[in-house]
């Protein structure tokens, strides 16, 4: 049985640069659920879901931020 992968498509794929921009190397965030608000950070995914949740954010995005210098654009700062 083969498994389904998701598939991205220019319209689902986003640029949240601007939403990460401050976000703290190596750190968890949560994202409301549109990705367009940073609500939470912490180092642990429970810290950051549940700054989420006090926001209102019943279902956070939680991303898990590269340290610094590491990841995808790391050569390319």
């Amino acid at each position: 049985m083969s498994e389904k992968k998701p598939v991205i498509t220019e319209s689902s794929a986003r640029d949240l640069s601007g939403v990460l921009r401050d976000a703290p190397p190596g750190a968890w965030v949560a994202l409301s659920r549109d990705e367009t608000r940073l609500l939470g950070t912490g180092d642990t995914m429970m810290v950051a879901s549940l700054q989420a949740q006090l926001k209102g954010e019943r279902y956070p995005v939680l991303i898990k931020m590269p340290l610094e210098g590491e990841g995808l654009a790391a050569s390319i700062r």
